[in-house]
This record gives structure tokens, C-alpha cells and sequence, in this order.
């Protein structure tokens, strides 16, 4: 056998040698491995970049103003933490004024809105309810909503004049007793006056 003969039998073993290599599945297993490890990122970065926003809080339930159902169309705001999440109206249902409303979640990348034990507030035709309700989107939230408006200030009653005393001496009695006291001064005087007259026609 000649060295060329020897150099290509040498090539033919080794080119078996990687043959058996790649069959048994060495060398693809790795390289599977890094090609999965590489697309499985590509999925994940493109799945939380298309992932949709998280379900609303549904909140539902009675409304009232100063005891009287609400009229229809009252607008109802759902609010957490000053943000407006949720806008919805009063209707009415078998004689009852009631209403039902989605309160958004909070963005991925915002501070605003609901989640999990978030305080929801409502403002029911711009005026604050007495109830709140807590975040919850995996059940149907019932909050019956009051609304009590601002009694005016009743202002006092004004005092009544405290009645006076009549002055004394100077009243009906006092009058009377005078008027007396000069009609028997005038019988006096009538009576000395015709008596003196008798004596003086006696002396004659």
C-alpha cells in the first residue's frame, strides 16, 4: 500500500467516525437544544408583547338619592385612587333604579385603576355615594349605592318681643279713681252753696 492510499483510508475512517457521531445524535441534541432555547425566548418576548389587559372588576347594585330611587339616566363614575375608571347610567328594573359598571385594571405600564384590593369609590350625578367597593375581577361585586344630599341650614327663629308691663298709675283705674274724687268735690261745694243760700234768706 502507498502513503496515498493510506491518506485516504485515513480521511474514509475519520468521515465515518463524524457520520456515527452526527446518527447518534450527540451533536444535533446540542445544537437542538440551543436552537429550542432561542426560539422559546423569541415566543416569550412576543407573547408579553401581545398579551391583552386584565379582565374588569364588574360592579353592580341599587341606587338611591335621599332615600327616592335615582331617575334614569343618573350618571354613575367608578373612581380609584382620583382616576375615572368607569363610566356607566342609572336604569331602572321592575320599579328599582340600579346600574352595573366595568372598572378597568391597571396598565402594565400605568399606576391608575384597579387591582386586587384596590378601594373603589363612586360619584352617582356628581355627587359622592356613602359606599365603596373593593377591586375584585374574578366575581361580580354587589354594592348597593346611597346618596344623601346636604341639608341647608335652618336658620333660628327670630326672638318675640317680650310684652311690657302697663306703667302704674298712669291706667284705667287710676283715671277713674280721679274722676270720683271730683265729683263728690262738686257735691260738696253744691251742698255748702245752697245751704248758705238757706241761711241767708232766714236772716231776711
Amino acid at each position: 500500500m502507498n502513503i496515498h492510499s493510506a491518506v485516504e483510508k485515513d480521511l474514509e475512517q475519520g468521515m465515518s467516525k463524524v457520520l456515527r457521531m452526527l446518527a447518534s445524535g450527540g451533536i444535533a441534541a446540542v445544537l437542538g437544544v440551543v436552537l429550542l432555547g432561542l426560539s422559546g425566548a423569541l415566543v416569550a418576548q412576543e407573547t408579553a408583547a401581545q398579551s391583552p389587559p386584565s379582565v374588569p372588576a364588574t360592579f353592580a347594585g341599587s341606587v338611591t338619592i335621599d332615600g327616592q330611587p335615582a331617575a334614569a339616566g343618573t350618571v354613575i363614575e367608578a373612581r380609584v385612587g382620583g382616576a375615572s375608571c368607569g363610566v356607566t347610567q342609572v336604569f331602572v328594573e321592575g320599579g328599582e333604579a340600579r346600574y352595573s359598571v366595568k372598572v378597568d385594571a391597571k396598565a402594565p405600564d400605568a399606576a391608575n385603576c384597579g387591582e386586587e384590593g384596590s378601594t373603589v369609590s363612586f360619584v352617582v350625578g356628581g355627587k359622592a355615594a356613602n359606599e365603596t367597593g373593593t377591586w375584585r375581577n374574578y366575581e361580580l361585586n354587589l354594592v348597593n349605592l346611597t346618596v344623601t344630599s346636604e341639608t341647608p341650614a335652618t336658620a333660628s327663629p327670630s326672638a318675640s318681643p317680650t310684652p311690657k308691663a302697663p306703667a302704674t298709675g298712669s291706667g284705667v283705674g287710676s283715671g277713674s279713681s280721679n274722676g270720683l274724687l271730683f265729683v263728690a268735690m262738686g257735691l260738696g261745694a253744691l251742698v255748702l252753696g245752697a245751704s248758705g243760700a238757706a241761711v241767708a234768706r232766714r236772716s231776711r
